[in-house]
């Protein structure tokens, strides 16, 4: 294995323990969802995110984690800034291929686990979160506040490369029960 892909590969096992660990901290009253079926407040499912479309960026792989409220992933590779945009679109994060940096001026500039942590650059409305081209953040338009169990419903995250024209990573939201209807079996 190439150094750089041991530093890779750690960076993405970091950055996936760090939005697990955020998860957890961050989703009040959740620790039920480990208890036994039986347990009382079981939540009854969760809404799973999926990804319909990466935005047409060959330097950039987008992981859903799956959990009590969905997360994003995005790992960058490419040459040019990639810009992520909020749900006002205006810029909240910037990937280089070395690092990432949250825009605290952003409106989801909350949602950024190291805001607490974060060392300002020479432009101090922008912070570095990441030591690599990979973060993970628990994006609110991953969630929804009810999904029917036979519906879906999109979701949508602009994006662009350096100057090229805006796109998006695009996805669905579906129910998924997390409780089975298992009648018990006696031999």
């Amino acid at each position: 294995m190439k150094r750089t892909d041991s530093g890779h590969t750690r960076s993405l096992s970091l950055a996936i323990l760090m939005v697990g660990t955020t998860l957890v901290s961050v989703v009040p009253g959740q620790s039920n969802a480990h208890q036994p079926p039986s347990a009382e407040g079981t939540p009854e499912g969760i809404v799973r995110a999926s990804v319909l479309q990466e935005g047409g960026i060959e330097a950039m792989g987008v992981t859903i984690l799956d959990a009590p409220k969905p997360a994003i992933m995005v790992s960058y590779r490419g040459e040019e800034v990639l810009t992520v945009f909020d749900s006002d679109n205006e810029p909240f994060l910037r990937f280089h291929r070395d690092r990432v940096e949250a825009n605290t001026q952003s409106s989801l500039w909350e949602v950024v686990t190291h805001s607490q942590n974060s060392a300002s650059g020479g432009d101090s409305s922008w912070v570095q979160v990441s030591g690599s081209g990979t973060f993970g953040w628990v994006d609110p338009r991953l969630s929804a506040g009810h999904i029917d169990p036979d519906t879906a419903t999109g979701w949508r995250i602009p994006v662009r490369q350096g100057q090229q024209a805006m796109s998006a990573i695009t996805g669905r939201l579906s129910w998924r029960a997390l409780t089975a209807n298992v009648t018990p079996t006696h031999q």
